[in-house]
């Protein structure tokens, strides 16, 4: 069950590996140390053969037991009483191998120190103190970064998740206003319905392909932007006065898709209003410096009595569908800006894009 709540990201070959390595580079280090004065290197190494089982145990209990069963459950006042037992024992052990094996039989012409003195057994607690940090270090790193991994990848997960019902509740929202224009056109026997079934054709393949797409070319978005306007100019025939400027580069960037289409569909929607003869929308996008601005202003028919009416009438699906968007994908590289003007609407909305070679 510990295994499973806190798998370990080395594998038994990895940590063999590791440990090895580490233990080596231990034993020739202090080897050195103790070998230096008396010049003595043979015998300070056997001292480190000799004293080097317990330590490697100690440090096994602590990185491999100790640490995940308590540690990494927040135990600390356990963690800390079972450690401080346990280095106090192991120095204890460590003073039986110096006073009956080492002196004995390696460094002979060390004077022996009682069984339990406290300068010495402070020694040997600070030698395994230092033996285990290392490791017990790489451990705690290992892990919370392990669990920062974890965080972020079902932080991603969530992000994507949303993301796909955002687009979901998209489609829908956006193929419905278009069909509708298709079946009022064919109501009326238009002879503009074979061109309205052709641009509402290429905006079903951007609506169903395109817009699950990580992201899209400018050039594409502004492209199904135009065959949207070529459709609801069909459908309003010379009642509305539409205009829409491009300036700036728009070739190498690529953007969330389907992020001006619902804003330009919003605009619409003040214009189906037949008591509105003189309806007007202005479309101008722009780049510059890697930054793509988009301006939108539109008309407001006269009977939309109330500013309560006007704001509830803007936030619709699809405007609160790409403002959650933003906020996801753009968190800190967009400016959306709405306001609700005496005779008309302005949005104004100013993103990073990605540019791509």
């Amino acid at each position: 069950m510990i295994k499973n709540e806190f798998m370990d990201p080395l594998s038994k070959a990895q940590k063999i590996k590791l440990y090895s390595t580490y233990w080596l580079g231990y034993i020739l280090l202090f080897s050195l140390i103790q070998g230096m004065p008396d010049n003595d290197f043979s015998s300070a190494l056997t001292n480190e053969l000799f004293s080097i089982v317990p330590r490697i145990i100690f440090v096994l209990v602590v990185v491999e037991l100790l640490i995940p069963q308590l540690a990494f459950r927040k135990k600390t006042v356990q963690f800390i009483a079972v450690y401080v037992a346990l280095i106090v024992v192991f120095a204890f052990v460590q003073r039986l191998i110096d006073n009956y094996l080492i002196i004995s039989y390696v460094m002979k012409h060390w004077m022996p120190e009682p069984l339990f003195s406290i300068p010495v057994m402070l020694y040997n607690i600070l030698k395994l103190q230092f033996v285990a940090t290392i490791p017990g270090v790489l451990k705690l790193f290992t892990h919370f970064a392990e669990q920062k991994n974890k965080l972020q990848q079902i932080l991603a997960e969530k992000l994507q998740a949303e993301l796909f019902s955002l687009r979901s509740q998209l489609q829908p929202h956006f193929l419905f206003n278009v069909l509708n224009s298709l079946y009022l056109k064919i109501l009326d026997k238009s002879d503009d319905s074979a061109e309205i079934v052709l641009k509402i054709s290429n905006l079903l393949r951007f609506s169903i392909y395109d817009v699950n797409r990580k992201s899209i070319s400018l050039e594409e978005e502004i492209v199904s932007l135009k065959n949207y306007i070529d459709l609801q100019q069909l459908r309003f025939d010379n009642r509305l006065d539409m205009s829409l400027s491009v300036h700036g580069a728009v070739n190498g960037y690529h953007i969330e898709p389907f992020l001006i289409l619902p804003f330009v569909e919003n605009s619409y929607k003040y214009c189906l209003n037949d008591a509105l003869s003189s309806a007007w929308i202005t479309i101008a996008v722009s780049t510059n410096s890697g930054w793509l601005t988009v301006k939108i202003e539109n008309s407001l028919p006269e009977d939309l009595p109330s500013e309560e009416e006007k704001d509830m009438a803007y936030c619709g699906v699809g405007i609160a569908n790409v403002q959650r968007r933003l906020e996801l994908l753009y968190p800190d590289e967009h400016q959306l800006t709405i306001k609700n003007n005496e005779s008309s609407f302005f949005v104004s909305l100013k993103l990073k894009m990605n540019h791509v070679a």
